[in-house]
C-alpha cells in the first residue's frame, strides 16, 4: 500500500507487449459493449459511480499529500472530459464536446499511454486505466444516446479546441505544468509552445470532427431505418 501511495517520483512505468495487447483489448471490449448496452441503466450506472469513484480516490490522494498545482489540478483534456460528462446537463452544448473529447482522447491515451513518473502498481497508473476505460464507455454511452448533430457545427468544435488549449498553455506558464500535454507533447521535439499549442489543438480538432461525422452519420442512418 505505501508503494500504491507513494510521492517519490522514479519514472514513468514500462509497459510489456503482452499487458499493453490486453489494455487494447479491453478497449475494444469495453467499445463493443457500449455499442451493445448504451440502453441498459445498470451498464450506465456502474461506469459513472466507477468514474465517479476513481476521481474521488485521485484527488483525495492529490490533496492528502498536497500534489504541487502543476500535476493536481484537472486541467487534463481527459480530465475535464470526465467532470464534464458526469455532472453537466445533457443537452448543453459543451457536454457533447466533452464527451466527443472524451471518447477520442480515451482511445488515444489507451493505444498510447502516458503514466506518470511513478513504479507501477502506483494510484496514478491506476486511476489512468480505470479512468480512461469509464471516460470512453460513458462518452459513448451519452452519443449512443443523446447525440444531436443541430447542437455543435464543427467550426464552434474547432473554435472550442483551439480556445480551450490556449486556456491550458495560460494554465501550463503559471503552474509549470504539462496540461493537455502543451508543453511536452509525444512525439513532438522542442520545446517551442507556439508550435506545440497549433500542432495539438490541430490534430485534436481534426479527431473531434472526425467522431462528430462519425456518429451524425450513425444518427442520420438510425433515423432512416425508423422512417422505413
Amino acid at each position: 500500500m505505501q508503494q500504491f501511495l507513494t510521492t517519490q517520483k522514479t519514472g514513468s512505468p514500462m509497459i510489456p507487449a503482452f499487458w499493453y495487447l490486453v489494455m487494447i483489448a479491453v478497449l475494444v471490449l469495453l467499445i463493443y459493449t457500449s455499442v451493445k448496452y448504451y440502453r441498459n441503466t445498470h451498464y450506465q450506472k456502474t461506469f459513472r459511480i466507477l468514474q465517479f469513484i476513481q476521481l474521488l480516490i485521485l484527488y483525495a490522494w492529490y490533496v492528502g499529500f498536497q500534489i504541487p498545482f502543476s500535476n493536481s489540478l484537472p486541467f487534463y483534456h481527459c480530465r475535464l472530459a470526465m467532470l464534464a460528462v458526469l455532472f453537466l446537463p445533457d443537452k448543453w452544448k459543451s457536454k457533447q464536446y466533452f464527451a466527443l473529447l472524451g471518447a477520442s482522447g480515451a482511445i488515444f491515451a489507451i493505444g498510447y499511454p502516458v503514466f506518470d513518473p511513478y513504479a507501477f502498481p502506483h494510484i496514478t497508473s491506476f486511476s489512468f486505466l480505470l479512468g480512461h476505460y469509464c471516460l470512453l464507455v460513458n462518452s459513448l454511452v451519452y452519443l449512443m444516446k443523446c447525440y444531436d448533430k443541430k447542437l455543435l457545427k464543427k467550426s464552434r468544435i474547432i473554435l472550442y479546441t483551439f480556445v480551450l488549449d490556449l486556456f491550458l498553455v495560460g494554465v501550463n506558464s503559471v503552474t509549470g505544468g504539462n496540461y493537455g500535454l502543451m508543453t511536452h507533447p509525444p512525439l513532438i521535439k522542442g520545446d517551442n509552445i507556439l508550435i506545440n499549442y497549433l500542432v495539438v489543438s490541430t490534430i485534436l480538432s481534426l479527431a473531434l470532427v472526425l467522431f462528430d461525422v462519425i456518429f451524425q452519420r450513425r444518427k442520420t442512418d438510425h433515423l432512416s431505418t425508423l422512417d422505413t
